[in-house]
């Protein structure tokens, strides 16, 4: 579909699974990455820097600490997120531009319609 490199950042693999079918439905490329293991062998600034290297859009599962969330969206304001279900409306005093909310309770057809609609913004 394009050249556009999706990262995961997941705790959850259920959501992680749910999430690769539809990149794989729309043949696009990604790579999933357990934040829990990652934190074992990385500090949050390294994985802040490698993925401002290598992701266009980033996936965070909303189980992941509210605070490494929002030092990734606001170090990297290059890159679009999805948020799944949601951020915490407390933690952000404004919504970035460069961040997407998935609506509770969490729906793929909702993520893909979101995910779409990025890639075509992207695209153009």
């Amino acid at each position: 579909m394009n050249n556009l490199k999706i990262k995961i950042y997941c705790i959850t693999p259920e959501i992680c699974a749910l999430i690769q079918k539809v990149l794989k439905k729309h043949e696009l490329d990604f790579v999933c990455k357990n934040v829990s293991s990652l934190l074992n062998s990385k500090s949050q600034d390294e994985i802040i820097s490698e993925c401002e290297k290598t992701a266009d859009i980033v996936v965070l599962d909303q189980e992941l600490d509210k605070d490494f969330k929002l030092k990734l969206i606001q170090n990297l304001k290059a890159i679009t997120f999805i948020c799944l279900p949601s951020l915490d409306e407390n933690n952000i005093i404004e919504k970035p531009a460069n961040v997407f909310q998935i609506s509770e309770p969490f729906r793929l057809s909702e993520f893909e319609e979101v995910l779409l609609k990025i890639i075509n913004n992207k695209t153009e």
